[in-house]
């Protein structure tokens, strides 16, 4: 999970793609997708370049729509044939890194006594 803070200026993170062809990333595009609302947005402006020790990518990125604060969005950097990654992004604007980010506990168990599971 790609961590990024809820601010709207360009921000850098680091990614290992499934090629590092200038080719192919220069054709990419970023979508990326919020998390409950299905709201996308696939004009994202970013620049790439490879790490100094050739192991990563360093996305610099600027989207267009609002961070929010708690928010989690799909990313994905993809041509039209092709998708080179995918990932979750979380915004948030605590900076410990140390600080295990956990799904709030939404689950509730229902018991009606039938434990009838099919398997396909």
């Amino acid at each position: 999970m790609i961590r990024l803070r809820p601010i709207q200026t360009e921000q850098t993170f680091s990614i290992i793609p499934s090629s590092f062809e200038a080719a192919d990333l220069d054709l990419c595009s970023i979508t990326l997708t919020e998390n409950g609302t299905s709201k996308s947005e696939s004009n994202v402006t970013f620049t790439w370049e490879v790490s100094s020790n050739g192991n990563y990518i360093e996305v610099s990125m600027t989207p267009t729509i609002t961070f929010k604060e708690d928010q989690i969005y799909a990313f994905e950097m993809a041509t039209s044939t092709n998708v080179f990654y995918r990932d979750l992004i979380y915004i948030t604007s605590k900076t410990n890194k140390k600080e295990i980010f956990s799904f709030p506990e939404r689950y509730t168990e229902r018991n009606d006594g039938n434990d009838e599971y099919i398997v396909l």
